[in-house]
């Protein structure tokens, strides 16, 4: 499922077939378009096709380049015909436009100062439009304006999204800190005949900086089509080719990004989320099969994902009910589908060792790859070792060490079992090591810990692969 958060079909472009249109991008699986306001008359021609398409709906506001015909009545009539449509979704688009001066700045900053109040009167999020000069002495004008008038007008986190980014990193970093959503067009997608041009490298080289939980898709629709229609209109069914060049940089797959931006979408715009975002037992990110069996964990990291969201990668894994053998397989299917079956969700699989085993079982049957991810205190939980168990089954273990000393472990960690457990879950993995295939640690690269020393305990006391995990970055 895709969402096209930016598109504009109200425009003439789309005179002749509009309805053809929609129906392809719903074909090509784009569940909702948002069709976007850039004018009093195409405000109110968004709202049009909101009401007759069900799959579509609609936001209000002026472009900036606009922002001269804006007078006393223009932001009243838009929200007198907000507050009678249930379709409008956001304000926008709005914001600075610098590139040809028109109308002037002082101008467009007004007007996009009353569109921030009109966003918080109706609490509804903003589309924001930015772009700076081209004279490269004054690029950055609009952006730094831009920013300076958000942090005064608008407590931050504000609900909104900066709509085909084009600003560099310190913008980037500024935009994010704001709580704002970003978006990228199919502008990245470009190539020319010998070299991708140096502006969309400089694009490219901040997609992976962007959280999951920020990340928007969007066409632009009719401008910006992706490279395999250059200089032909663009439309919402293209936004698979621009899901594919994310996915591509962002090392995921497209179904991934699909499901991470689809689940900001419905949760920025109050779009309806359905099965697709209902708690999951198993789910897939890339070519991993992943099984969330259990909540309940021994460490309450400091630093676990749990404390924010229920969602990695797009995934719900807060689980209403723990799952029995069965649900579990039946969820799986036929592994073969898959790289890996991998024992990893929102809490520690070995509290559920019989569980674990009998699932393991029975995929091992199929002939199934079978990863262990865990926090390393399955001894420590029974009572007793756990790793004769897993011979024959678990064909690698992965466990969490995190950090490289007793005392950050215990005061980052958290662990039930106290200042103790960090040697404990050393001992795991040497016990692992000794007749487990494949035994590998993770660590956090977070402030405060000594990688040189992670790298030290793996390859000297542990004589095992340590992976370095991104701060922040789960899935």
């Amino acid at each position: 499922m895709f969402i096209d958060t930016h598109c504009h079909l109200d425009f003439e472009d789309y005179n002749k077939d509009r309805d053809e249109v929609i129906s392809f991008a719903n074909d090509s699986g784009v569940r909702y378009l948002i069709n976007i306001g850039s004018s009093l008359k195409a405000s109110q021609d968004s709202i049009a096709l909101a009401t007759k398409y069900n799959n579509v709906f609609a936001t209000v506001g002026v472009h900036p380049h606009d922002a001269g015909e804006v007078d006393k009545d223009t932001i009243p009539t838009l929200k007198k015909i907000v507050e009678g449509c249930n379709k409008v979704v956001a304000i926008g688009e709005v914001g600075l436009d610098y590139n040809r001066d028109i109308p002037p700045n002082d101008i467009q900053k007004k007007v996009f100062i009353d569109f921030i109040h009109l966003s918080r009167d109706l609490n509804l999020p903003l589309i924001i439009h930015v772009r700076g000069k081209a004279d490269q002495a004054h690029y950055k004008d609009a952006y730094v304006e831009l920013l300076e008038i958000l942090k005064r007008e608008i407590a931050a986190p504000i609900r909104g999204v900066v709509h085909c980014f084009s600003g560099d990193e310190e913008f980037l970093n500024e935009v994010l800190k704001l709580g704002l959503h970003v978006s990228f067009t199919a502008n990245i997608t470009f190539r020319s005949h010998v070299k991708i041009p140096e502006s969309v490298n400089k694009l490219k080289g901040l997609v992976n900086k962007i959280p999951d939980g920020r990340l928007l898709l969007e066409t632009d629709s009719p401008f910006l089509a992706p490279q395999e229609f250059r200089g032909k209109r663009n439309q919402p069914a293209y936004i698979r080719y621009l899901a594919k060049e994310l996915a591509e940089l962002r090392n995921v797959s497209i179904d991934d990004i699909a499901r991470v931006t689809s689940l900001n979408a419905c949760r920025l715009f109050n779009l309806n989320m359905d099965e697709e975002f209902k708690p999951k037992i198993a789910y897939k990110i890339r070519e991993s099969l992943y099984l969330n069996i259990t909540n309940r964990c021994t460490d309450n990291c400091t630093f676990c994902v749990r404390g924010f969201t229920d969602y990695v990668k797009g995934h719900n894994l807060r689980l209403e009910d723990e799952p029995a053998v069965e649900e579990v397989l039946e969820e799986i299917g036929d592994p073969s589908r898959y790289k890996e079956i991998v024992f990893c969700g929102y809490g520690e699989p070995t509290i559920r060792l019989d569980l674990l085993l009998n699932v393991s079982k029975k995929l091992k049957t199929k002939g199934a790859y079978i990863r262990l991810n865990t926090n390393g205190h399955g001894n420590l939980i029974h009572g007793g070792s756990i790793v004769g168990r897993l011979v024959g089954l678990i064909d690698e273990v992965s466990v969490s060490l995190n950090v490289d000393t007793k005392e950050k472990y215990n005061k980052l960690c958290r662990p039930a079992f106290g200042i103790g457990t960090f040697d404990k879950v050393k001992e795991f993995v040497l016990e692992c090591k000794k007749i487990l295939p494949r035994v590998s640690i993770t660590v956090l690269d977070m402030p405060g810990v000594d990688l040189k020393e992670c790298e030290r305990i793996a390859k000297d006391e542990l004589g095992v692969e340590l992976r370095i995990r991104e701060y922040n970055v789960v899935g």
